[in-house]
């Protein structure tokens, strides 16, 4: 008893047989602070042997999230949230990034510890070196990789740096072709404890391909802090009144990356469409990237006013906020994250039947899904919901309450903790 008494106090650790009701004796007579350290916690575990069972005092885990950059999209925005919502009394986290972007500031004023490689081309060794001793000065117990480049890098410096045990998070089904990220994650297989998919498709869409079994699998979907959307009418008559829409007009919301998967120019193309019969609709455009040049165009060559292109903001409740109709009209998803933070803010969402979304919107119950690429199909669900304001408060009350319900953020911290315990045998 004294053995297990002085181990929670030296901070040191150790283990010691003994019965459970001497267990509570120990809970009863170790002084709550020891217990309750930030640093240090007991942990029970029956042996099964004439009801002995053994108390180990063990430490925080420290947890690396590593990511390939931290530009603020969507992978980066989980990894912003998980490392802020982690309960500090059981882990400790640092975030790693291969390359730097404003995501690090958000995690600097969360008081999260943030490390840029600032990688420089294919080859450097120098950031490698670098990540290898940042993982043994932090002494982390567990690497989580985030995205392919990141895995790439991670997974090689975690068995230099000794690190025991990895976990990647793979956040979208990839559309293109690259069979050697596949091959990779098959081949340093047993570098991998588990492999988290942030929906049940993309965890079809991985396994497919990289042949492996379904236990080295967990699919924990993204989570949305639906108390960080509400409605705001003040913001929403303010920002309405700035961007010249009228009380009785239809703002279409899309936020997200400018790029290939998302394609926005599918629903420029409808929108231009549906102005030539009715001038009541407005769009309003969140987010960058490489098909930014599109949208240029197409305002220099067909809208008037009508058209709103923030770039990238910061104010994503606001403009959610201001708006009657979010629409995706997405090649592809792994989750679907801003169509979940729309649904969270009580809008409707008008989605394509595609990987991730098809899981996250239930059709004619919180949202709308049109078949992709279908331009017919979006003009028809826009205009339905633009005639319909009952229609509208519907499906986005029924969206809110299904995130709530089942992509909530608390759920999917709680995930990775229990995950995380598990991959590190604390249990």
């Amino acid at each position: 008893m004294a053995q297990v008494f002085n181990l929670c106090m030296e901070k040191v650790t150790g283990c010691h047989a003994f019965t459970r009701s001497e267990a509570e004796r120990v809970g009863m007579f170790t002084p709550s602070a020891a217990l309750r350290s930030k640093t240090w916690r007991p942990v029970l575990i029956p042996c099964g042997r004439r009801g002995r069972c053994y108390i180990i005092s063990v430490g925080r885990l420290r947890i690396c999230q590593l990511i390939t950059e931290l530009r603020p999209a969507g992978a980066e925005r989980c990894v912003y949230e998980l490392a802020r919502r982690l309960d500090p009394n059981r882990f400790r986290v640092h975030v790693a990034a291969l390359c730097g972007g404003a995501v690090a500031d958000w995690l600097k004023r969360a008081g999260i510890g943030v490390t840029v490689l600032n990688v420089r081309g294919k080859l450097d060794i120098a950031a490698l070196a670098r990540l290898v001793k940042l993982l043994r000065r932090e002494k982390i117990d567990l690497l989580h990789t985030h995205l392919f480049h990141a895995d790439l890098v991670g997974r090689i410096a975690a068995r230099i740096a000794g690190v025991a045990n990895l976990i990647h998070t793979v956040h979208a089904a990839e559309a293109c072709f690259r069979p050697w990220q596949y091959a990779w994650a098959r081949m340093t297989a047993n570098w991998c404890d588990r492999i988290i998919c942030v929906s049940q498709a993309v965890r079809d869409h991985h396994a497919r391909r990289t042949h492996l079994p379904p236990w080295r699998y967990e699919v924990i979907y993204n989570g949305i802090d639906a108390d960080a959307y509400p409605p705001n009418p003040q913001r929403r008559e303010e920002l309405r009144r700035q961007w010249g829409v009228g009380d009785d007009e239809i703002l279409i919301a899309f936020v997200g990356r400018l790029d290939y998967q998302k394609n926005l120019p599918m629903l420029l193309d409808v929108v231009g469409r549906l102005r030539r019969v009715r001038d009541d609709i407005h769009l309003v455009v969140a987010g960058d990237g490489p098909d930014a040049p599109v949208l240029e165009r197409f305002l220099h060559e067909n809208a008037s006013g009508w058209v709103i292109r923030l770039g990238q903001t910061d104010d994503v409740p606001g403009v959610l906020a201001a708006s009657d109709i979010f629409v995706q009209p997405s090649r592809g998803e792994g989750f679907g994250l801003a169509a979940a933070e729309a649904m969270a803010a009580g809008l409707p969402v008008i989605a394509t039947k595609v990987s991730g979304l098809t899981e996250l919107i239930e059709d004619g119950a919180g949202g709308l899904l049109i078949d992709s690429e279908d331009i017919d199909a979006l003009a028809a669900a826009i205009n339905q919901l633009a005639d319909n304001c009952d229609e509208r408060i519907r499906l986005g009350s029924a969206g809110q309450k299904r995130v709530r319900e089942r992509f909530s953020i608390a759920s999917n911290v709680t995930a990775h903790e229990r995950l995380y315990d598990s991959v590190c045998q604390y249990r």
